[in-house]
């Protein structure tokens, strides 16, 4: 099926040329010039993904992903000038799923909405199963068990929910927040901090069953991700 991306985006010239990129793969695209009016467009129409700079006019792209994601899971990947990490670590936290720095290659940016398909796929098909294999390492969901080369790793609950939703969207950025969130609940009433302790015993754990691989990436400044490099 053919995709359909919606591009928000106040400057012409990127925009043109993203969509021009975009078109060459076959993709559908929709171009906005602004938050506002992005915001509407994409309550009112079904995207498969969301290319959003976050400095707008009417609506910025943090405040469209703010508002968005209370309805909507369509990936969003980020178009920043910033240099700041602050700016993508905030869009990483209100659930953005990828970002990319300007001035950037056209290609780069094809290569990275590529990713994030392919990311949807896996966790689509993860969903459905009741247990993950990436690489040497197994999860089963359903009995809470780890297992590397068929050898149980012995992980605590905590370290057991980061690893399955690290492990549900693979490549994809995790900041602490996120982590939090998805792994903790209400639950937590730790620091930030507490999140690189966790993964930190839970890398070397994996690690010391399995030395051929580096399952789980930190990503400076931003948060963790599972490596699914093939």
């Amino acid at each position: 099926m053919t995709k359909k991306i919606l591009i928000i985006e106040d400057d012409k010239s990127v925009a043109q040329l993203v969509s021009t990129y975009f078109l060459n793969e076959k993709w559908n695209v929709n171009v906005i010039h602004n938050g506002e009016d992005g915001l509407e467009n994409a309550y009112e129409n079904s995207y498969d993904l969301i290319v959003l700079d976050l400095m707008l006019p009417k609506l910025s792209g943090l405040e469209f992903i703010k508002e968005y994601r209370l309805e909507f899971n369509t990936p969003v990947i980020m178009l920043t000038a910033r240099i700041t990490e602050i700016d993508i670590v905030k869009g990483l936290d209100l659930g953005a799923d990828d970002y990319v720095t300007k001035p950037f290659s056209p290609r780069e940016l094809v290569s990275r909405v590529k990713a994030v398909f392919r990311r949807i796929e896996k966790q689509n098909l993860f969903a459905e199963r009741k247990s993950i294999q990436i690489k040497n390492l197994n999860i089963d969901i359903d009995l809470q068990k780890v297992k590397i080369n068929d050898k149980k790793i012995d992980l605590t609950p905590k370290e057991f929910e980061i690893l399955k939703n690290l492990c549900s969207y693979p490549g994809k950025i995790y900041s602490r927040q996120e982590i939090i969130d998805t792994s903790f609940g209400m639950d937590f009433d730790g620091f930030d901090r507490t999140i690189d302790t966790h993964i930190a015993n839970l890398r070397k754990k994996l690690r010391i069953a399995d030395n051929h691989y580096e399952y789980i990436e930190s990503v400076y400044g931003l948060g963790y991700r599972l490596i699914d490099e093939e």
